[in-house]
């Protein structure tokens, strides 16, 4: 028998959607993806696009496949491998983070929030991403993309607020245990596909019958 509860039909519809649209084909989701392979993509994705990423991301994982290889390379040189991505303090992230990981973590990724957190560069998004899809810990992440479809589709008022303790709360709530990882991607490419900040695809959204969004709104 189909679930009626908004909560459910949300996660099951996103998550079916995902299977067959989502952007599998990602190389930092790869099963193969290391924890170190899964922090730089988070620092790489920090205010970029998926797309923008893609250009840069296969070389420099080869190139840094470790903290320490980020600190055997002169700075200016690892500036000049991610200068197409713009936000130039992104070295001084990898630098001072793989810095703290050989020093503090044994050269590994820690696996616990306050952890990341201590890690230059890393905030709650970028935390509990690597939680998520480096450790598979039950955890949700909240970006704007993710802040805009929770408030569209459960009529909330922080749409353009993601640090709102609401948005956090309520994706917490909806995240099926054992999936987050699939759950925090599907939101991302859904926000990205179909639920995007202008003209969004509301007449082929899986969410239809839930969401209390009107398209008149965004005209």
């Amino acid at each position: 028998m189909a679930t009626s509860n908004p909560s459910e039909v949300f996660v099951e519809n996103l998550l079916e959607w995902h299977e067959t649209n989502g952007r599998h084909e990602l190389p930092w989701r790869a099963d193969t993806a290391t924890p170190f392979n899964v922090l730089v993509a988070e620092f790489m994705l920090q205010q970029t696009s998926a797309g923008q990423v893609l250009n840069v991301y296969g070389d420099f994982v080869q190139k840094y496949p470790t903290p320490e290889s980020i600190l055997d390379t002169p700075q200016e040189e690892l500036a000049d491998d991610i200068e197409s991505l713009g936000l130039r303090k992104r070295t001084r992230y990898f630098r001072e983070a793989s810095e703290q990981l050989v020093e503090n973590h044994n050269s590994t990724v820690p696996n616990t929030r306050s952890e990341l957190l201590d890690l230059q560069g890393v905030g709650e998004y970028t935390a509990t991403s690597v939680l998520a899809h480096a450790f598979e810990k039950d955890v949700a992440a909240v970006d704007t993309n993710v802040a805009r479809i929770l408030s569209r589709v459960f009529g909330l008022d922080y749409g353009d607020k993601p640090e709102a303790s609401e948005n956090w709360e309520l994706a917490e709530d909806l995240l099926p245990p054992g999936q987050s990882s699939d759950y925090i991607h599907a939101l991302i490419d859904f926000g990205a596909e179909v639920c995007t900040a202008s003209k969004p695809n509301c007449e082929n959204c899986p969410l239809e019958g839930i969401c209390e969004y009107s398209p008149e709104e965004s005209s």
